[in-house]
């Protein structure tokens, strides 16, 4: 008897899985879904991919092109006037520093920090690094 209970309600559980693994499809309302195609029928959920994947492409372009908008262009600092201070525009006299960058700063703003520099320093250092240091060779080494 026991058996034969157990047998029902098994019979029972497998149904109500299949019952909730299918439902009417959601878009054409004729064919069943299962939840592995997110209850739509296979001609819809077809359709739905193929949308998905031409939509990508575009989505990737515009998402392109608004990171190419957001990057600023690279503006060329140029100075109208080089007697005077680029950042505070006070009088220089012989007094003026000229930046790597070109552009004349008084004493205040002569620090590549002070002025926000475009001219890479730390570049430009580790070149006279590689430059002045050259690769030891440890074969060399070895023979002194």
């Amino acid at each position: 008897m026991q058996n034969n209970q157990q047998a029902a309600t098994e019979e029972q559980s497998k149904n109500q899985e299949v019952k909730q693994e299918t439902k009417l499809c959601p878009l054409c309302q004729t064919f069943f879904g299962s939840a592995k195609t997110n209850f739509y029928c296979s001609k819809c959920y077809k359709t739905i991919q193929q949308t998905n994947n031409e939509q990508q492409p575009q989505q990737q372009q515009q998402q392109q092109i608004q990171e190419d908008k957001a990057q600023p262009n690279q503006e060329v600092n140029v100075q109208q006037d080089p007697s005077k201070c680029y950042v505070c525009k006070r009088k220089l006299g012989i007094s003026g520093i000229q930046c790597k960058c070109k552009i004349v700063f008084c004493n205040k703003h002569r620090l590549p920090e002070d002025h926000n520099c475009t001219f890479d320093h730390a570049e430009k250092a580790r070149q006279l690094l590689i430059k002045n240091n050259p690769l030891v060779d440890h074969k060399k080494l070895e023979e002194l």
